[in-house]
C-alpha cells in the first residue's frame, strides 16, 4: 500500500470513528467546537499518521516482549491480544523476536528501552505510570514496573477506540464499536498516577477485574492468590481486623492466658463467644511479647512483603482492667486521663509503636499498617514511629460535603490533627457502599481526594459493593444505580484534578451515546434533589428511606421522561441491558416509594391465638402479603401473612411465616430477657410516645417464643406484650398482642398510626448463612418515614 492510499484510508477509519463521537456529544458541545475538533484530529492523522493494527480483520502489527518478562507484563501483553482483537477480530502475535514487516508494540520495563527515553524514564520511577512514543511504526509502551505496562495498555486502548470497562458485569459490562480496520492515533504521551495505591475493597472476581481495567492498583483479593501477583497489586499481609484471626487467638492463647483478652465489665471477655472479636489487653507486657513472636514467625514465613496489616476488631471494645485505665505520663511529663478523646488511641499507639521499633531492628524496610478508626480514630498524644502507616477510616463524615467543609468540621479536625502527627496515611474511605439508590458521591470524593493530596497524601481505597446478584445487601441493584459514580471514581483515583463532569461525560456518551444527554438530565434531577435534602449521607444509607424523600410525584415525571427518550436512542445491546438494569431499578423504587396502607379491622371480642388465623374475626380479615426481600424487592421463596385486629384496649397481630419445619433454624428457649432473635424472628413496629418522645415501639418474637423489645432501640421501654407462638407443619405462627397505653396512643385521639413489619431468616446462626430480611413493601427498619400508614377500620 503507498503513502497516499495509507493515509485516505487512516483519514476514512478516522472520520468513522470521529463521527460516531460527533454524535454522541452533539447535544453537549456547540457545532462549533465539533468542527473545530474535528479539524484538529484529522490534521493531527495527516501530520503524524496512525499505527494500523488490523486491517479487514487480519493482524498488521506484533507485540514485543523480552523472554524474561515477569508474569504481569505477559498478562499485559495477553490482555492487550484480547482486546485488539474484540475490537478488531484480528488476533495480534506476540513475540520476542521481531521481524521486519510489521509493526511492533513494544511492551517493556527493560533498562535498555528506557534509555531510549531518559525524560521519561526519570519521572516513572518509583511509581506505575507509564509512557507511550513513536518510533516509525514502532510503538514503544514502557515504564519502571510491569504494573505500568498493565495501566498503560488499558489507557491506550481507552484513547484510540470507544471501549470502556462500564461495570464488572460479564455479559453486558463492556462497550466498544467494532472496526475491523483498528489503528492507533495516540502514541505520544506520558501519563503518571497522582496516587500511588488506588483500589477498592470488595468481593467477586469480576469486581476485582474491571477495577484493574480502569487503573487500580489495590484491592482486597487474598494475598495469595496467583491472580493477584498476575495483575500487579500491591500485596499487603493480613486483610482486615485481625488482632484475634491471625495474631493473638482464641484458640491458641485462651485457656493458657485469659489475660492477653480484655476485661469488659467486670470479665476477660474470650474472642468469637456469639460471634465477637475481641480487642487485647493492649497494657500486658506477656501479651505484647506474645504478639510480637506471632508477627516475628509470619514475616520470616512470608518475607516478600512489604507492609504487614495489625488491625484493630471491628468494635469499641477496651480492656477495663486497673492497668489499662491508669493515667498515662506522656513523654513531655503531661498526664492524659481516661476523659482525653485520645487516650484510647494513646494507649494503643505506646503499645503499637513497640512492635514497631522490633520490626525496625530486625526488618529494616517492613512497614505496619493500621486503623485510624473508632476508638483509634484520633491521633494519639505520642509521636508514631516512622515505619507505621495509618488507614485513615472517616466513617461518620457526611458525603454530601467535602472533607474541608463545614458540615465536616469534625471529620476534617481529626485528620489534620493526623496530618502533625505523620504524613503516612491512606484516605481509606466508604463512597462505594450504598444499596440501590443514586448516591452522587463521585463529585465529592474527587474535591476529597485533591485536598487529601495537596496535604500530601498519596495513597487511597475505599469499600465498594460488589457487582453480584447473588449478594443481597451488596448486590448488583447498587451498580444498576450507581455505575457512572463507581466509574468515574475508579478512573478519578489517577487523576483527581479533571473536572467531574469530564469523567461524567466520557461515561455517557461511551455508554449511552446519542442518548447521554438525556441519562445526564436522569441523573442530574436526583442529585440535585439529593444534595437539596438535609439528611446527612453516610455509607450504607437506607435506600428505601432515600428513593421515598427522592421521588416526589413531579420528580417521577421528570426521571421518567428523560429515560424514556434514553430508551428509544440506545442502540447498543449491552448499553441497552445497562440502560434496562437502570430505568427497571427506577421502577421498582417508585413502586417502593409510595407510602402504602395496612388496613386493621375492628373486633369487639379479643381474639383467641389460631396459628391458621381463619377462626372468629380472624377468618374475616384480609391478610397482608405484601413482603419482599430488603433491600432488593425481590420475592422470597415462602409466603409471609399478617392479620391485624384491635379494639378499645390492644391491637393483635396476627403472623403466619410459611417454611419447611426442618429448614428453620432458631435459638432454643432462654430465660424471660430482652434478646434479638436469632435465626427466624418476626419484627412488628409501630407509632408510640414514651417519656414525652414521638417515635416507634419495635417487639421482636421467634418461634421458641424468646423477646425482644425497645422504644426507638431504647430497651428501657418496658411496655406490657404478650405474644404466643407455635410451630406448625408448615411453618411457625405467631400471635402479638400490645395495649394500646403502653404506646401511648389511641384509636380515637390519634388520627396518624405509622406500621412496618419484617421477617427475620438466618440473621446469625450459622455464621456462614447471610442474614435475610422479608420486609413490607417499601419499608425499612428505623425509619419511620418509611412506614406504612395503619387505617383502622370504623
Amino acid at each position: 500500500m503507498n503513502l497516499q492510499m495509507f493515509q485516505s484510508n487512516q483519514f476514512k477509519k478516522k472520520y468513522r470513528f470521529l463521527h460516531r463521537k460527533q454524535l454522541l456529544n452533539m447535544k453537549s458541545r456547540p457545532t462549533l467546537k465539533i468542527l473545530i475538533t474535528a479539524v484538529v484530529v484529522f490534521i493531527s492523522a495527516i501530520s503524524f499518521g496512525a499505527i494500523p493494527l488490523a486491517e479487514n480483520s487480519k493482524p498488521t502489527a506484533e507485540i514485543v516482549i523480552d523472554k524474561s518478562a515477569d508474569q504481569t507484563l505477559k498478562f499485559a501483553a495477553d490482555e492487550l491480544c484480547l482486546w485488539v482483537k474484540q475490537i478488531s477480530g484480528a488476533k495480534l502475535p506476540i513475540v520476542n523476536r521481531v521481524s521486519d514487516s510489521k509493526t511492533k508494540l513494544f511492551l517493556s520495563c527493560n533498562p535498555e528501552v528506557l534509555k531510549k527515553f531518559p525524560d521519561d524514564a526519570e519521572k516513572l520511577k518509583g511509581n506505575d505510570g507509564y509512557a507511550v512514543r513513536t518510533d516509525g511504526n514502532n510503538v514503544y509502551l514502557f515504564a519502571s514496573r510491569p504494573k505500568g505496562i498493565l495501566n498503560g495498555i488499558y489507557r491506550l486502548l481507552f484513547k484510540n477506540s470507544d471501549i470502556i470497562w462500564a461495570r464488572p458485569n460479564k455479559e453486558f459490562g463492556t462497550i466498544y464499536t467494532a472496526d475491523p480496520d483498528f489503528s492507533l492515533s495516540q502514541t505520544d504521551y506520558i501519563d503518571i498516577p497522582v496516587y500511588k495505591l488506588r483500589g477498592w475493597q470488595t468481593l467477586g472476581k469480576a469486581t476485582n477485574l474491571w477495577q484493574v481495567r480502569n487503573g487500580s492498583n489495590w484491592n482486597a483479593v487474598n494475598v495469595n492468590s496467583p491472580v493477584k501477583r498476575k495483575q500487579g497489586m500491591i500485596l499487603e499481609f493480613g486483610g482486615g481486623h485481625n488482632l484475634n484471626s491471625i495474631y493473638i487467638t482464641g484458640e491458641k492463647y485462651w485457656d493458657k492466658h485469659p489475660e492477653f483478652f480484655p476485661v469488659i465489665k467486670g470479665k476477660r471477655k474470650r474472642p468469637f463467644k456469639s460471634g465477637a472479636k475481641t480487642q487485647l489487653c493492649f497494657t500486658n507486657p506477656a501479651m505484647t511479647k506474645a504478639f510480637i513472636a506471632e508477627l516475628d514467625k509470619l514475616v520470616k514465613a512470608n518475607p516478600q512483603y512489604e507492609t504487614y496489616r495489625i488491625m484493630i476488631e471491628d468494635n469499641r471494645d477496651q480492656c477495663e482492667c486497673a492497668e489499662c485505665r491508669k493515667p498515662i505520663r506522656l513523654p513531655d511529663g503531661k498526664i492524659l486521663t481516661q476523659n482525653a478523646k485520645n487516650y484510647y488511641s494513646t494507649r494503643f499507639f505506646i503499645w503499637l509503636n513497640t512492635i514497631a521499633r522490633y520490626m525496625q531492628k530486625h526488618y529494616p524496610g517492613k512497614r505496619i499498617l493500621t486503623f485510624a478508626y473508632f476508638f483509634t480514630e484520633v491521633s494519639p498524644a505520642v509521636k508514631i514511629a516512622s515505619n507505621i502507616d495509618i488507614s485513615f477510616c472517616p466513617i461518620f463524615k457526611n458525603s454530601k460535603f467535602p472533607m474541608d467543609s463545614p458540615q465536616n468540621a469534625k471529620t476534617n479536625k481529626i485528620l489534620k490533627g493526623w496530618l502533625r502527627n505523620t504524613h503516612n496515611i491512606t484516605l481509606r474511605e466508604y463512597f462505594g457502599l450504598t444499596g440501590s439508590v443514586p448516591r452522587a458521591v463521585d463529585a465529592i470524593a474527587l474535591e476529597d481526594w485533591r485536598y487529601a493530596n495537596k496535604n500530601g497524601i498519596v495513597k487511597t481505597y475505599s469499600e465498594i459493593c460488589s457487582d453480584d446478584y447473588r449478594r443481597k445487601h451488596w448486590g448488583g441493584t447498587s451498580w444498576d444505580a450507581n455505575a457512572m459514580y463507581f466509574w468515574v471514581m475508579a478512573n478519578a483515583t489517577w487523576n483527581p484534578y479533571r473536572d467531574v463532569e469530564e469523567y461524567r461525560e466520557e461515561f455517557l456518551n461511551r455508554v449511552f451515546g446519542a442518548a447521554s444527554e438525556d441519562m445526564k438530565e436522569y441523573y442530574s434531577l436526583l442529585e440535585k434533589e439529593w444534595l437539596k435534602n438535609p439528611q446527612k449521607s453516610t455509607c450504607n444509607d437506607d435506600a428505601i428511606a432515600t428513593w421515598k424523600y427522592l421521588l416526589t410525584p413531579p420528580l417521577r415525571k421528570k426521571c421518567l421522561a428523560a429515560l424514556n427518550r434514553a430508551e428509544k436512542k440506545i442502540s447498543h445491546p449491552n448499553s441497552k441491558k445497562i440502560f434496562k438494569r437502570i430505568k427497571n431499578n427506577f421502577l421498582d423504587a417508585v413502586k417502593m416509594a409510595n407510602t402504602i396502607h395496612v388496613k386493621a379491622y375492628k373486633t369487639n371480642k379479643r381474639p383467641l391465638f389460631d396459628p391458621d388465623f381463619n377462626t372468629g374475626k380472624w377468618a374475616a380479615c384480609k391478610a397482608e402479603t405484601r413482603f419482599f426481600l430488603h433491600p432488593s424487592g425481590k420475592p422470597y421463596s415462602s409466603k409471609t401473612e399478617v392479620k391485624i385486629l384491635y379494639d378499645s384496649y390492644n391491637i393483635y397481630f396476627g403472623i403466619k411465616c410459611f417454611e419447611q419445619p426442618d429448614k428453620m433454624i432458631y435459638r432454643k428457649p432462654v430465660p424471660p430477657q430482652n434478646i434479638f432473635c436469632d435465626g427466624q424472628g418476626f419484627e412488628v413496629y409501630i407509632s408510640a410516645r414514651w417519656r414525652n418522645r414521638s417515635g416507634y415501639v419495635q417487639v421482636e418474637a421467634d418461634p421458641s417464643n424468646n423477646r425482644y423489645w425497645s422504644f426507638c432501640g431504647d430497651k428501657a421501654w418496658k411496655g406490657k406484650w404478650n405474644s404466643k407462638v407455635k410451630v406448625t407443619k408448615d411453618g411457625w405462627s405467631c400471635m402479638i398482642t400490645i395495649p394500646w397505653k403502653e404506646l401511648g396512643i389511641f384509636p380515637k385521639r390519634n388520627k396518624l398510626i405509622k406500621c412496618m413489619f419484617v421477617r427475620q431468616v438466618n440473621r446469625c446462626t450459622p455464621p456462614s448463612a447471610p442474614p435475610v430480611s422479608i420486609n413490607l413493601l417499601g419499608t425499612a427498619r428505623h425509619r419511620i418515614g418509611t412506614f406504612a400508614i395503619l387505617d383502622l377500620e370504623k
